[in-house]
C-alpha cells in the first residue's frame, strides 16, 4: 500500500511542477517588461542592401504590453514587441516587432544579453517579405 501511494506522488508531482513552471514565465515576461524599458541608440543595415542607418528606441511597459518607438531620419513609427521562441524544441527566446521602415512592413527578431552594467542590448535581423539578405540592428542602452 506504501509503495503504491509513493508510486501515485510521483505520478502527480511532474504535473505540478510543469504548472507552477506555467505560472512562472507569466512572472518572467513581465520581468523581462520591466527589464527592457528605457532608450536606446539603435544602429543598422537595410535588408538586401549594404546600406546602413541610425536611429532612437523606446521601449515602454505599458499594461503588460511592450510598446516601442521607433525614430529613424525623423520618421517614427510606433508599434508592439511580443516574446517568442525560436530553434524548434530548444526554446530560444527572441523578441519580435513588426514595424514600417521606407514605407514598407519588416519583421525582426532580436536576442537580448546584458551589457557589463546590467543593462539590456538588442541585436536581431530584420526581413522584408522576399528577402534574401536580411537586414541587421542592433539596440544600446542610453545612461541618462
Amino acid at each position: 500500500m506504501r509503495a503504491s501511494l509513493v508510486f501515485l506522488a510521483m505520478l502527480l508531482l511532474p504535473d505540478s511542477t510543469l504548472c507552477a513552471d506555467a505560472d512562472n514565465k507569466q512572472l518572467d515576461e513581465e520581468s523581462l517588461r520591466s527589464y527592457m524599458a528605457g532608450e536606446y541608440d539603435l544602429i543598422g543595415r537595410k535588408p538586401d542592401s549594404t546600406a546602413t542607418y541610425t536611429g532612437h528606441v523606446i521601449l515602454r511597459d505599458e499594461k503588460g504590453v511592450l510598446q516601442v518607438t521607433r525614430t529613424i531620419e525623423g520618421k517614427i513609427d510606433k508599434c508592439v514587441a511580443r516574446f517568442d521562441t525560436v530553434a524548434g524544441d530548444d526554446r530560444i527566446p527572441v523578441l519580435r516587432i513588426h514595424f514600417h521602415f521606407d514605407g514598407k512592413e519588416c519583421d525582426a527578431a532580436y536576442r537580448w544579453q546584458s551589457d557589463p552594467d546590467n543593462y539590456p542590448r538588442f541585436t536581431g535581423h530584420v526581413y522584408l517579405a522576399g528577402t534574401k539578405s536580411p537586414g541587421l540592428e542592433a539596440f544600446f542602452p542610453i545612461h541618462r
